[in-house]
C-alpha cells in the first residue's frame, strides 16, 4: 500500500472520525472511501467522479486536494483513455420524408377555404341588405302605409252617433297615442322607430316582447315577418307577413 492511501487512513484517525462518520460528512459511499485508503483503483467510479472524491475527502481530512491528487496519479491516470476513430470517406445520411412542402401546401388549402368561406357569408349579407331596402318604406311619398284598425263605417241615417258610439261594444276611443305591442315567435332581425328616433336595431330571438308608445309614428323594419306579431292600440293585427319576407311597416295615428 503506498503514501496516498496511507496518508488518508492516518488523518481520518488523528481527525478521530469512523468512516462512517466520514461517508455522512462528504455523502461519499463508505466502500469509495474504503477503495481510496486501499487504493483499490478497480472499486473507484470513471476517472472525473473519482477525482471529485479525492477532493471532497482531502477537504473533510484538513489535506491539500491537489497535492494528494499527484500522490494518487502514477498508480491510475484520472483521465479516460479517449478513442480516436477516423471519419469514414462517405457518410450515408437517411432519406428524409419532404414535410416542408405539404405544411406549406395544407396552409394553401386553409387559407383558400377560409376566403371561400368568408366571400360566401359576405355575399349572403349583401343580399339579405338589398332585400329589406327593395321594400318600399311609404307609398305615396305624403302618405305612409299605415297598418292598423280601419276606421269605423260613419253611422247610418237617423241614428244618434254619439249615443250609438258609446253603447256599441265594439267602438273604439279615439286613441291620444300610438302603442304597438310586438312578440317575437321566431328568430329575426328587427329595427323599430319610434316618433323618427331609432330605439332598437338587433336580432331578436324567439320569446323577445317589447312595447313601443309613440305621439306620431312607429316604424318597424323585419328581416322574418313571420316571426313577429304585432298589437296596435289593443287590435291584434298578427303576424306581419310570411317566413323570410322582409317588411318595413308604418302605424300613425289617425
Amino acid at each position: 500500500m503506498g503514501t496516498f492511501g496511507q496518508t488518508l487512513r492516518q488523518a481520518r484517525e488523528d481527525l478521530g472520525a469512523s468512516l462512517a462518520e466520514a461517508e455522512r460528512e462528504t455523502r461519499i459511499s463508505r466502500r469509495y472511501l474504503e477503495a481510496l485508503e486501499n487504493e483499490d483503483e478497480a472499486a473507484l467510479p470513471a476517472a472525473v467522479y473519482a477525482r471529485g472524491f479525492i477532493r471532497t475527502y482531502c477537504q473533510y481530512l484538513g489535506l491539500h486536494p491537489e497535492g494528494m491528487a499527484e500522490l494518487f496519479g502514477p498508480q491510475r491516470a484520472l483521465v479516460d483513455n479517449i478513442q480516436i476513430r477516423p471519419i469514414p470517406a462517405e457518410i450515408s445520411t437517411p432519406r428524409t420524408f419532404p414535410f416542408r412542402p405539404i405544411v406549406v401546401v395544407a396552409v394553401l388549402m386553409l387559407v383558400s377555404l377560409l376566403a371561400v368561406y368568408l366571400w360566401g357569408q359576405y355575399t349572403s349579407f349583401l343580399e339579405n341588405v338589398e332585400r329589406i331596402d327593395a321594400v318600399p318604406t311609404v307609398r305615396p311619398a305624403d302618405k305612409p302605409v299605415v297598418i292598423g284598425p280601419t276606421p269605423s263605417p260613419p253611422p247610418s241615417p237617423g241614428t244618434n252617433s254619439p249615443v250609438a258610439a258609446a253603447r256599441s261594444p265594439n267602438a273604439l276611443a279615439p286613441a291620444q297615442g300610438l302603442v304597438v305591442d310586438t312578440k317575437v315567435v321566431e328568430r329575426t332581425w328587427i329595427e323599430v322607430w319610434v316618433d323618427g328616433r331609432s330605439v332598437l336595431a338587433e336580432t331578436v330571438q324567439s320569446g323577445f316582447t317589447r312595447s313601443f308608445t309613440a305621439e306620431q309614428q312607429i316604424r318597424m323594419r323585419v328581416g322574418n315577418a313571420a316571426g313577429v306579431q304585432v298589437v296596435v292600440n289593443g287590435a291584434t293585427q298578427g303576424p306581419l307577413g310570411v317566413r323570410g319576407q322582409a317588411v318595413d311597416a308604418i302605424w300613425g295615428r289617425q
